[in-house]
């Protein structure tokens, strides 16, 4: 492994979070995996979307906080942190409403609706220059290597 810059691949990455609206969030309990697709936000590298207290993704995450994401050509694995209500998240609204104008009023707030909030432990991102690499980015220790 090779070190690189932090800053440089955290930008790359939080550029590519913002620009993609859709990212695959996979959760798991009891032996049993499950993924979906979910419209989600970002507030740098931490990655927040909404659900709904009653969901699978609820129960597992409630379970067990190891998550995993992905979107394009990168692999997240995260620790989940449900948040409350929306209306007790107004900067989650603020920026939902801002990349999803058209969604942000479909929906009334319900009273199951929650926050949950995805701390990234480890980003791979994969690339290919004539040959196959990964650039990874550990964010709690700011460091980053490219394999």
């Amino acid at each position: 492994m090779i070190a690189i810059d932090f800053d440089v691949l955290s930008e790359e990455i939080i550029h590519i979070l913002e620009k993609e609206q859709q990212i695959v969030l996979a959760t798991s309990s009891d032996d049993k995996v499950t993924a979906r697709t979910m419209c989600h936000v970002n507030d740098g590298l931490d990655i927040y979307f909404g659900t709904n207290n009653k969901s699978r993704k609820y129960e597992q995450m409630n379970i067990n906080t190891q998550v995993a994401l992905a979107v394009g050509n990168i692999q997240i694995e995260a620790i989940a942190t449900i948040c409350g209500h929306p209306s007790n998240n107004p900067e989650f609204s603020k920026i939902y409403s801002a990349k999803f104008p058209h969604l942000a009023g479909l929906y009334p707030p319900h009273e199951d609706d929650v926050v949950i909030k995805c701390t990234p432990t480890k980003i791979t991102l994969f690339k290919y220059d004539g040959k196959p690499y990964w650039d990874i980015l550990y964010p709690d220790q700011k460091k980053a290597y490219r394999e």
